[in-house]
């Protein structure tokens, strides 16, 4: 028998070409910033404001097409090759911009990266809580947040050396990579399960996880022979009481296995979305020289909080690979409702001159980095990883990514109009209200996930433990 350092080894390169799916992310992101300021200096390509605007956001529109399309390609595909076509989507769009020479080019690349973002968002928490091990899937679903950080440090720093066009070129190079590793990595063996494909399924899970974790193999392998049954129970009971798919919606939305922990993730990426990380990076020289009367160097500053950021997120895969995910939650999301809310009363003081020091300034903003960094990003990508049914998966990640496109537009259209009628203070004083909510209900509802089978945190959320008592139910509720 291989020894075990081996079979962490395979997880890490499987999880590798996941990681780096999820770096495209802030590659393509982060490659607008440096690609805007030089096309304006560019003579030969003539682009506009409202161009401009459509560069920098064309992609998140994009984005939703390709997470409606993922479900049906994790369940007919299967989850490795949904992260390929991903892969494969995104040469396309990169190839696109490094050969581009008008607006309209460049518009089109950018719309083709967000469809592959699109795919990536919703598969890649999925493969990576499919592949790995309970013990170390929290520390493989932090690497996911990293790789975010590394992705726009990375083009960042290439984008202030070379051209726009060259760092295409490596992000082109870099993806090209990244399709190489996943095309060596195998599907997850609860993808192959739900096929049937049960010898392979054992065949995969040994390679990726060895021997020792027989009890999960078989309660898989079992799970989804019962799964069948009871669609194949169900079928005449659909026939007869279910004519449209919108009336089988509606039946399985109200099964406690659908809705709970799609409830806990949407209030989970409220608080991911409204907690501040994402706030800095767009605002961040605008609230610093709120918050510090133009006493610092305000790009220095942002600069460190990269790097604060980077490091917070490394912590954090030691971190979440060591305590329960629960505690997590309540304490960097309490950390960071505090922070929120002695930010608001600095601000307030500095406004109304009772007290100013600008290092107390900074260094609330570094801890509000820190909390979302160390803590609510990953733990979001880590229970998202988790927490889903399987039977669910791919409908459920479905609605969070649509969720969470609506969430960014609503808090960046609404953001400047915030600032503007209620200052800085009172959005802060707001946001926290927000997320206080958020998180009493996913406290509510949120089961301990960490060092837990896929299989055992699936029966959490049904009814009934049996199989048996719980197949006869659905063929007499449907």
């Amino acid at each position: 028998m291989l020894p075990k350092v081996t079979h962490i080894y395979r997880q890490c390169l499987v999880t590798a070409g996941v990681s780096l799916s999820m770096m495209e992310h802030c590659l393509v992101g982060g490659f607008s910033a440096i690609l805007l300021p030089q096309l304006c200096q560019d003579k030969t390509m003539v682009i506009n404001s409202n161009t401009e605007t459509w560069i920098a956001s064309i992609y998140g529109i994009s984005l939703i097409p390709g997470a409606l399309v993922t479900p049906f390609i994790l369940n007919r595909y299967g989850r490795r090759k949904a992260n390929l076509i991903s892969c494969v989507i995104m040469i396309i769009g990169w190839l696109c911009t490094v050969i581009a020479n008008d607006a309209e080019l460049i518009l089109i690349a950018r719309f083709i990266q967000g469809v592959a973002l699109g795919i990536s968002s919703l598969s890649g928490p999925i493969l990576v809580g499919e592949y790995t091990t309970p013990r170390y899937r929290g520390g493989f679903l932090t690497m996911m947040t990293l790789s975010l950080s590394l992705g726009s440090m990375t083009v960042h720093t290439l984008g202030s050396v070379l051209t726009w066009r060259k760092t295409a070129m490596f992000c082109l190079g870099l993806t090209v990579f990244d399709a190489i590793i996943i095309m060596m990595s195998p599907e997850t063996p609860v993808f192959l399960a739900t096929r049937g494909r049960y010898d392979e399924c054992r065949k995969v899970f040994h390679w990726l996880r060895g021997l020792e974790e027989e009890e999960e193999l078989e309660a898989m392998i079992k799970a989804d022979i019962y799964r069948k049954e009871s669609k194949t129970n169900k079928e005449i009971g659909l026939l007869k009481k279910i004519k449209t798919k919108s009336q089988y919606m509606l039946c399985i939305s109200k099964k406690s296995e659908f809705y709970k922990p799609l409830i806990a993730m949407l209030h989970l990426d409220v608080i991911n979305v409204w907690s501040g990380s994402m706030m800095m990076d767009i605002h961040g020289i605008y609230i610093l020289h709120k918050l510090t009367r133009d006493d610092i160097n305000v790009y220095n500053w942002l600069i460190g909080m990269d790097v604060v950021r980077l490091l917070a997120k490394g912590c954090g895969i030691f971190v979440h690979s060591k305590f329960k995910r629960r505690p997590m939650v309540i304490m960097f999301v309490g950390l960071n409702i505090l922070v929120y809310l002695l930010t608001a009363a600095f601000s307030y003081a500095k406004d109304s001159n009772v007290f100013y020091y600008a290092p107390i300034a900074v260094a609330l903003v570094y801890f509000l980095i820190i909390t979302v960094g160390m803590g609510i990003q990953p733990l979001v990508n880590i229970i998202a990883g988790e927490i889903f049914p399987l039977e669910y998966k791919g409908l459920s990640s479905m609605i969070i990514v649509l969720f969470l496109a609506v969430n960014i537009t609503v808090k960046m259209k609404t953001l400047p109009y915030l600032f503007s009628s209620i200052g800085l203070s009172g959005t802060y004083c707001l946001y926290s209200g927000l997320i206080v909510y958020a998180l009493v209900v996913v406290i509510t509802i949120l089961p301990e996930t960490k060092d837990e089978t896929l299989q055992h945190i699936e029966e959490t959320y049904w009814k009934k433990p049996d199989y048996r008592e719980k197949l006869s139910d659905e063929v007499t509720s449907c």
